[in-house]
């Protein structure tokens, strides 16, 4: 028999891996917490102020937003690196949004026609 062992596994034979199992959170309770944001979403479009509807679901779509990328994209169990990195991945879009704004608005001296 021959005694070779395949190169770039020597690391994994020898080091175990670090005990970071967090076990798997109840995905049928965040998937009913989701249905009811959803139904608040629904219900509040019934609002008749325009301006209190955009702030409820724009409100309750980051709320839906945090509890996708903390339990089914595993974030909440991530290193604080991972953190950093999508603070700065938030900023930047941001910063990007701001940049583009005149670019994509029109401006309304050029909409209206001279008398």
């Amino acid at each position: 028999m021959s005694s070779h062992k395949p190169a770039g596994l020597e690391h994994e034979v020898w080091v175990p891996a670090e005990p970071d199992y967090h076990g798997h959170p109840n995905y049928f309770k965040i998937y009913i917490g989701l249905l009811v944001l959803f139904a608040l979403t629904v219900f509040a479009s019934f609002i008749g102020n325009p301006l209190i509807v955009f702030f409820i679901v724009f409100s309750i779509s980051i709320i839906k937003g945090s509890m996708v990328l903390l339990y089914f994209m595993h974030l909440k169990w991530e290193p604080k690196l991972i953190w950093i990195l999508l603070g700065l991945a938030l900023m930047t879009l941001t910063f990007l949004i701001i940049g583009l704004y005149p670019d994509v608005v029109p401006v309304e001296r050029y909409l209206v026609p001279k008398p």
